[in-house]
């Protein structure tokens, strides 16, 4: 899950919780008990983490696991590094932010950590991709994907099948809108919700190669995307009627398990959340139909959730003990059970039933790392949320270009 934040609201922000943050510290001294912070981003994470934790800590009395999840979280990791109050563990998704940290000597080398071992071979590479380098900065736990979450009950009431193909998706949306239903609800307040469509847009659509010929100057956003960006802004004009912009995230998890639409495009990382908000939901997930082409229809997936260490974390040892307890196979399959998540650890596998459609990508490799992954930092969720609005497609292209020029300059 990704969030965009306003400079003005995250310096707030950022000093309220790091207040909250050294009173937490001042206050979790326990004799001798070595503390050690576990730093995660995923707020629908924390009650599986709590109960990891106090199993650890039970089998560990000498150790103190203290979960640490914030409100926009990457703004409050980089301003603690940048203080040079960094956490015992780290974790975040395999991204640049990752990247940004693992460059400036933030994490600890973790190549020859030997969990690495039991880690599917694929994913430990995206790892490398992200960071230019042989080594691993972290070790990945969970992957996550990009897909259009469906309710199976709407579809078998209106006679539908999952579209493999785009000319089967347009008529899965038609016949949606005959039967005066909705075909997706969109939740734009958030400005990071129109990303996860627009990352499997790019990973199916923009040109191979893209990121590399932009980085050496060969091509730009706007010479290379204007088709790619015109469908999808018409792909995203199948949603609620009224305001799309005043929904967040929680808003839109809520209300599609409510039944404000039949389809949702959001990550599996949603999947908890909506059926939180209606138990009795039975769901579905399929990769986008956006070719003909069946074997160019990638699902998106990436290193959703990563472990990494300190470089000077004064309690290594207790910290890596952690991450190892984390990995053992029954801790692993709780956290993907409850999060709904694809392991990156061999032989543990997702069996919700709910994930079925996903199968054949997986198994037939087409997958694909996020786009974005390799662009963070540019404000890309902000400019695509103002293409929402506007609909101004050279403007949007024009904006990519200047925030990935200054980001390179950086």
């Amino acid at each position: 899950m990704k969030k965009a934040l306003s400079i003005t609201v995250a310096v707030a922000l950022v000093a309220s919780v790091l207040s909250a943050c050294g009173a937490k510290e001042s206050a979790t001294g326990n004799g001798n008990k070595v503390k050690v912070e576990f730093f995660q981003y995923k707020s629908e994470a924390v009650a599986t983490y709590d109960a990891l934790i106090a199993k650890f800590e039970a089998a560990n009395p000498n150790i103190d696991i203290v979960q640490t999840n914030v409100p926009e979280a990457g703004t409050v990791l980089k301003t603690r590094v940048a203080k040079g109050e960094v956490p015992d563990i780290i974790s975040v998704g395999g991204d640049a932010q990752f990247e940004d940290l693992a460059k400036n000597g933030v994490l600890a080398d973790m190549t020859n950590y030997p969990g690495q071992a039991n880690i599917i071979d694929g994913y430990k590479k995206t790892l490398q991709s992200v960071t230019g380098s042989d080594k691993l900065y972290g070790v990945p736990y969970a992957a996550n994907a990009n897909g259009i979450i469906y309710n199976k009950d709407e579809f078998k009431a209106l006679g539908l099948t999952v579209p493999t193909t785009k000319d089967e998706m347009d008529k899965v949306i038609a016949a949606i809108k005959a039967a005066g239903k909705v075909p997706f609800h969109f939740a734009f307040k958030d400005a990071w919700t129109a990303l996860p469509a627009w990352n499997v847009f790019a990973a199916d659509l923009q040109p191979a190669g893209f990121y590399a010929d932009r980085k050496a100057g060969k091509t730009t956003f706007a010479a290379s995307h204007k088709d790619m960006l015109k469908q999808y802004v018409d792909f995203m004009q199948n949603g609620q009627p009224g305001d799309r912009f005043a929904d967040s995230y929680g808003d839109g998890n809520t209300k599609f398990a409510k039944g404000s639409s039949v389809m949702y495009l959001q990550g599996v990382w949603a999947i908890p959340e909506i059926v939180k908000a209606n138990p009795n939901i039975k769901l579905g997930v399929f990769p986008y139909p956006l070719t003909n082409d069946k074997s160019k229809n990638l699902l998106v997936s990436g290193v959703d959730v990563l472990f990494a260490l300190s470089a000077k974390s004064k309690a290594s040892a207790e910290a890596t003990k952690f991450i190892d307890f984390l990995m053992q196979s029954d801790n692993a399959q709780k956290y993907i059970d409850e999060q709904k998540a694809f392991s990156t650890i061999k032989n543990i596998f997702q069996k919700d039933e709910a994930y079925s459609d996903l199968k054949a990508a997986f198994e037939e490799g087409r997958v694909a790392d996020f786009p974005d992954h390799y662009i963070n930092g540019m404000a890309l969720d902000v400019i695509v949320q103002e293409l929402m609005q506007k609909k101004n497609l050279d403007e949007a292209l024009k904006k990519m270009d200047a925030e990935y020029d200054k980001l390179a300059k950086r």
